[in-house]
Formats: C-alpha cells, sequence, structure tokens
C-alpha cells in the first residue's frame, strides 16, 4: 500500500499535500487529470459493492462446504478474508477523499484505518505467495506433500502471518495523526522529528515486505510450475499416444488440475498490483498513472472471485449448489453439512413391502 495516497500522507521530502492528495485537485488542475478523478470517483463504490459480498461468499464456501479439506482451499478464504478488509478501508477513505464524508472526524479512525489496510495488504499477498509455495511443493516434491501440503500446516502458516502483520504495523497506531487543512480532515505522519523518521523507515520496511519480496517469489516459483505444467502435459500425450506407458498417479493429476486456479490468482495479483508498486518503489510515474495504477490495485482484491469461476469447476458446483439451496430453501439452509461426532450414528435398512394395494412402502429403521 502507498500510505502517501492512501492517508495523503507525504514523507519529509519536499511534497506538498496537494501532490499527495488523488481526492483533490485546484480548479487549475488539467482536464484529464479532473477525468480520471471522477472516474476513480465512480469506480470505488463499484468496487466495494460488487467486491465485497463476492468475497464474503468466496469465503464462505472455501471454508465451509467440502473443499475446506485441501491446504489451498485454507489459503484462499483467507485471502478472500483480508481482502475484504483492504476493500472495506479503502472505500473508508474514498468517502472522505471524494464524497466529504467526515471519516476521519471519528475518534482513532485515522490511526485505525491505517493500521488494518497495512495489515490487510501484508497478508494478501503473503497469502497468495503462500499457495503458489504449497502448490510448488506439491508438483516438484509430490512426497512430500502429505506433510507439508496440509489443511493443519495452512492453518498454522496464515496465523503466524496475521500475528506477524499485528506485530509489524502497530507502529501506525502512534505516528500517524489527524490534521485539519482547511476544510477537509488529513491523516498523516505527526511531525515530531523521532516519530517522522520511525515512519519513515518502517515505511520503506514494508516496500520491501510487501512489494518485492513476495512479487519476486510469485513470478519465480510461478514460472517453474508453468514449466512443469507443460512437461505433464508433453509426457501425458506421449504416453497416451504410445503402447507401452503409465499415466500420472490420481494425486499428481488432481494436483495438477488445480494448477489453473492457482495460476489464475497469482497472475491476477501480479498484473493488477505490479504497476502501483512500481511507482511506489521507484516513483517514476506521473501523478495521472499513479492514480490509475492505485484504482487497478484497489480492483486486483475484489475480482478473484471471478478468477475462481473461470479457472475451478469444484467452485462453479458449489456455487450452483449453494444458490440452488438459497433459492429453493433459503439462505439459512448450511451448503454441506458434515457429520457431527456428538450426533448419534443411525444405521438405515431398506425393506420393501408389497401390501393388497400394491402400494411400495420403505421401513426405515433407525438404531442408536
Amino acid at each position: 500500500m502507498d500510505r502517501q495516497n492512501f492517508t495523503t500522507l507525504y514523507e519529509a521530502s519536499g511534497m506538498n499535500d496537494t501532490q499527495e492528495m488523488p481526492g483533490l485537485s485546484g480548479p487549475s488542475a488539467p482536464e484529464h487529470f479532473k477525468a480520471i478523478q471522477d472516474f476513480v470517483k465512480v469506480v470505488s463504490p463499484i468496487t466495494f459493492c460488487l467486491g465485497y459480498p463476492l468475497n464474503w461468499l468466496v469465503f464462505y464456501i472455501f471454508s465451509r462446504s467440502k473443499l475446506k479439506t485441501t491446504s489451498s482451499s485454507r489459503y484462499i478464504a483467507a485471502i478472500a478474508f483480508v481482502d475484504n478488509v483492504v476493500i472495506f478501508t479503502y472505500f473508508m477513505t474514498h468517502l472522505s477523499h471524494y464524497y466529504n464524508v467526515p471519516v476521519y472526524n471519528i475518534y482513532g479512525a485515522c490511526q485505525f484505518l491505517n493500521y488494518f489496510n497495512c495489515i490487510g495488504i501484508f497478508l494478501s499477498i503473503w497469502y497468495v505467495t503462500a499457495l503458489v509455495i504449497d502448490k510448488f511443493i506439491g508438483l516438484y516434491w509430490p512426497v512430500k506433500r502429505s506433510e507439508y501440503c496440509t489443511e493443519f500446516r495452512a492453518k498454522c502458516v496464515t496465523v503466524l502471518f496475521a500475528i506477524f502483520s499485528i506485530v509489524m504495523y502497530h507502529y501506525l497506531l502512534w505516528t500517524v495523526g489527524n490534521k485539519v487543512s482547511g476544510h477537509t480532515t488529513l491523516c498523516m505522519p505527526y511531525h515530531a522529528p523521532s516519530l517522522m523518521e520511525t515512519w519513515s523507515f518502517l515505511n520503506h520496511v514494508d516496500y520491501v515486505i510487501v512489494a518485492i519480496i513476495p512479487y519476486l517469489t510469485i513470478v519465480i516459483l510461478l514460472g517453474l510450475i508453468i514449466v512443469k505444467l507443460c512437461t505433464y502435459k508433453s509426457n501425458v500425450r506421449q504416453v497416451r499416444g504410445s503402447l507401452r506407458g503409465r499415466l500420472p498417479s490420481v494425486n499428481t493429476e488432481q494436483e495438477f488440475k488445480t494448477m489453473p486456479l492457482v495460476i489464475a490468482v497469482a497472475v491476477t495479483t501480479i498484473a493488477l498490483g505490479l504497476l502501483f508498486n512500481i511507482y511506489r518503489i521507484f516513483r517514476i510515474m506521473d501523478q495521472n498513472t499513479h492514480t490509475v495504477a492505485l484504482c487497478f490495485y484497489q480492483i486486483s482484491f475484489a475480482c478473484k472471485f471471478f478468477s475462481y469461476v473461470m479457472t475451478s469447476e469444484s467452485f462453479r458446483d458449489h456455487l450452483t449448489m449453494l444458490c440452488r439451496q438459497c433459492i429453493y430453501h433459503g439462505p439459512g439452509i448450511p451448503l454441506c453439512r458434515g457429520h457431527s461426532e456428538s450426533e448419534p450414528t443411525t444405521f438405515i435398512s431398506v425393506n420393501q413391502q408389497t401390501h393388497s394395494s400394491t402400494e411400495d412402502h420403505c421401513i426405515i429403521e433407525g438404531t442408536v
């Protein structure tokens, strides 16, 4: 996340407030800049209204259905949850910048919106990275798959990342605050030299652990996964075309079958966020390009649902099942009810009996 544009912050490098406030444009602003601002003003609420419920739908399916038994599903459910945190915090900021809603007038809103936005962005990119690593291990070290790519380990990874982010970004709770500029309440670093230095240093650390390391990891591993996938497809064609040969195991075939989903999520994350992160690191783009890049970056947190629909047959099946249940039985019916250990075990026997009425009756006997 770019602190300067999320909270209209500025570093002690001579940047004035107007340069860093995407929602404020003076009468002398170029016409195309105003057009971009109007575009973002419209896209932001659409992104929130569309992405927020869809992410909750993804979270529900991957955490409550039969899909939850895999490690990949745990990562995807976690991604959907933290993406909604990011979408919500960005939307609150846009309400302040573009619609003059006094969000920052609420006590603590400045600090906590920053805090949860940073946590959400950190967790989102690292959960995607963990998902790619999980699939990479399953492809290149299938023997280790049952040891490292488990649901329990996925839960541990998500919890550890969450704890790290909570500790890492606590500095935002005491280094930023409100500042009234004219009729606008801004959220920016405190001007105390020690606090400004702390904020600036940790902000640069954030560049490395959010905009550099995970992106490089995803790109490298994704390239290796695609190479492995192409090799697998080539080998399968050769085996099926020959009289002798051994097809891959069911587990290996299932692993490759889920790869399009992982590739789609990783490519979407990289493609929509790369331009914005390049600006964060090098600051080589003008304000117009940067505003558009920020808009696409925010969209990346709301559009993963469509990647799942296009690439995962299992997700489509469970989504269809959920829609049918909501239509015919109401939204209160769970998607998949598993067997509870506390419930008595019921053995069912069905005996067909014929009476004078030639009507078949099924006698169901339940024993505890």
